[in-house]
């Protein structure tokens, strides 16, 4: 399925900053897809078909300063700043009761979403949360956020082109099948690395991936209520499933599942075994679906 061909809608949140969405489907029971870092919504191209259209609506959403959305030089490109972000759009689109799908960086964007949801006594805006290879603990920093640590490393991406390699670079460290990193994937993440503002965007994401009040927002899973499904590949070497067994021991009921023979994209390397997992965790919370 080619996600190009489901129309674009703009959620304009102020006059900077608009996030673009795809729908899918005209079901009740709403999702909304986050995909991870230097990625857009592209990156649930092979999960997508397998849902119903007629139990589901998926919204696909691009991250400010991914994909469609709109990319300001000067703005907020933290977690706080995109779940913050996440929250409006919701509100924007009056969506409630909405299960929230997070991939690596937007599973940290959908947990603390959560959180912050909660504080606010905003609970009816969801109704379950999964987190896919998503860190929710302080840990080693992606290789390119490294790299972007240092101011000139980080000028001389924004400035130049860049190859194949330096995506493939990318892509090996996500998938456990070597197979995957072909013409096909390459040219699915290749704008995240091409188009110079979402460049610009990448590099002030990497620079604060890290919150500064991290170990508070880490004290409030344990006050999460809402259904969490936990979803990791077992061979990622980008998130280890250790922040997956963690989490777990932190939300009360949380579910963890593990995708054997497979790295931290489980929606492109397992599409229908992680279809399977989601559609059974959903299902039991959403009238209609089964």
């Amino acid at each position: 399925m080619n996600l190009a061909d489901l129309p674009l809608h703009l959620c304009r949140l102020s006059e900077r900053e608009i996030l673009a969405y795809r729908r899918y489907g005209n079901g009740p029971a709403k999702v909304i897809l986050v995909h991870g870092l230097a990625a857009r919504s592209e990156t649930w191209s092979d999960l997508v078909p397998l849902f119903p259209a007629d139990h589901y609506t998926l919204y696909l959403l691009d991250l400010l300063g991914s994909g469609a959305s709109s990319k300001p030089k000067e703005t907020d490109y933290s977690i706080r700043g995109h779940s913050a972000r996440l929250l409006d759009f919701l509100e924007h689109q009056e969506l409630k009761q909405v299960t929230l799908v997070g991939h690596s960086l937007g599973g940290a964007v959908a947990l603390l979403t959560a959180v912050e949801a909660m504080l606010r006594k905003a609970e009816d805006l969801l109704t379950a949360m999964v987190i896919m290879a998503g860190p929710g603990y302080i840990q080693r920093l992606p290789l390119m956020a490294e790299i972007f640590e240092n101011r000139l490393a980080a000028a001389l991406f924004v400035a130049l082109y860049a190859p194949d390699i330096w995506i493939k670079t990318g892509l090996k460290m996500a998938y456990y099948d070597p197979k995957l990193v072909d013409r096909e994937h390459i040219a699915r993440y290749a704008p995240c690395y091409r188009d110079k503002a979402a460049k610009r965007a990448l590099v002030a994401t990497c620079r604060s991936l890290v919150p500064l009040d991290q170990e508070q927002i880490a004290e409030r899973y344990q006050d999460l209520r809402l259904p969490v499904l936990l979803l990791w590949g077992s061979h990622d070497q980008i998130v280890p499933l250790s922040q997956g067994t963690r989490l777990r021991d932190a939300i009360a009921g949380a579910n963890l599942q593990v995708l054997e023979q497979c790295g931290h994209n489980p929606q492109e390397e397992k599409p229908a075994e992680t279809f399977a997992i989601l559609h059974s965790f959903i299902s039991r919370r959403t009238t209609g679906t089964g």
